[in-house]
């Protein structure tokens, strides 16, 4: 009878913990931290600029691509990242380029490591067309000597499920 009250009292004391871990807010210099991240890396990426977001990741970064591809490790990561520029270069250029983040979310799976999720809509106009794209991203981030980098990116497309019987 003593073990099982014994596991029981560690079981809710287990279950009360990670459920306040899970509840923690945010603090505002990890927020801060986040968005250096996101903004450094968007900034980086429209400039086409990989030696700018390699600095954002961790050494074992890894990178889920929309079509699941799996890549490990910062050097393979960069290098998907510039074929994808290189791939980027040869489309044409849209007349104007809008983004949205919808749907933030930050919490932490540890003191230091955070779960960003976020859905982006890209609205990207060639003359009278416009095409509206959106991708919903997670991003597992790392605090690396007070700095927040990217250890683990998720990108999926957001597409209409056909509907069940069709």
């Amino acid at each position: 009878m003593k073990n099982f009250l014994f596991n029981l009292f560690a079981f809710c004391a287990f279950a009360l913990l990670s459920q306040t871990l899970q509840a923690q807010t945010i603090s505002a210099a990890d927020q801060k931290g986040i968005e250096a991240c996101y903004n450094g890396f968007m900034s980086a990426f429209e400039k086409m600029d990989v030696t700018g977001m390699e600095a954002l990741l961790t050494e074992n970064a890894e990178q889920i691509t929309p079509d699941g591809n799996i890549t490990r490790g910062r050097a393979n990561v960069v290098a998907n990242m510039k074929g994808y520029m290189e791939f980027l270069k040869s489309q044409p250029k849209p007349d104007k380029f809008e983004t949205k983040n919808l749907g933030w979310q930050n919490r932490y799976l540890t003191p230091d490591v955070i779960l960003a999720t976020y859905t982006e809509e890209n609205t990207l106009s060639f003359g009278s067309q416009m095409k509206v794209e959106k991708t919903t991203t997670a991003v597992v981030l790392k605090k690396s000597n007070g700095k927040w980098l990217a250890d683990l990116i998720t990108l999926t497309p957001v597409a209409a499920m056909p509907e069940a019987g069709k």
